[in-house]
């Protein structure tokens, strides 16, 4: 089955302003919304939050750092995007190091995909968002899961939305 990133995304999956203490909490939070619309079970978050602590995946996008957690497609029943903005920032390890260089992180993509070889198309469609500083600063101010959805396809689904 083919799909986009922009096919993915959900109101329902989406939360603004999270109060989360840490990298765990927040995966464990973006989850939740997953398993409550049965695309992933609750073991999702503990295998994207033990995948964290061995490949973290904060990434230091300008103006604002991401991170795109993810785990392998056992406990994955239908691929989704769950996105989380944070009240303030959550400690991730940066992508590419064992961990010890960690970002303040301000929004995290939890990507749910059932297909393990697509899971690295989601992630060169999901840098297209957030490489786009423009849209992370809109996205973080957005307050509404409905307003963040639609400002990501309007930008990058040229005004479909």
């Amino acid at each position: 089955m083919q799909y986009t990133l922009l096919d993915l995304l959900k109101p329902e999956h989406v939360r603004a302003d999270l109060p989360a203490a840490d990298a765990a909490s927040v995966i464990r939070l973006l989850n939740d919304a997953l398993v409550r619309t049965g695309n992933t079970t609750a073991e999702f978050a503990e295998d994207a939050c033990a995948r964290e602590l061995t490949f973290p995946t904060g990434l230091p996008t300008a103006p604002i750092p991401v991170a795109i957690p993810h785990a392998d497609p056992p406990h994955v029943n239908a691929s989704a995007v769950s996105i989380g903005t944070l009240r303030s920032p959550v400690i991730f390890g940066q992508m590419g190091t064992d961990g010890s260089v960690q970002l303040e992180v301000r929004a995290v993509f939890l990507l749910a995909i059932k297909e393990q070889e697509k899971q690295v198309e989601m992630i060169q469609q999901l840098m297209k968002v957030i490489q786009n500083a423009a849209l992370l600063e809109a996205v973080i101010k957005a307050d509404d899961p409905d307003a963040i959805v639609s400002l990501i396809r309007r930008t990058v689904g040229g005004g479909a939305g």
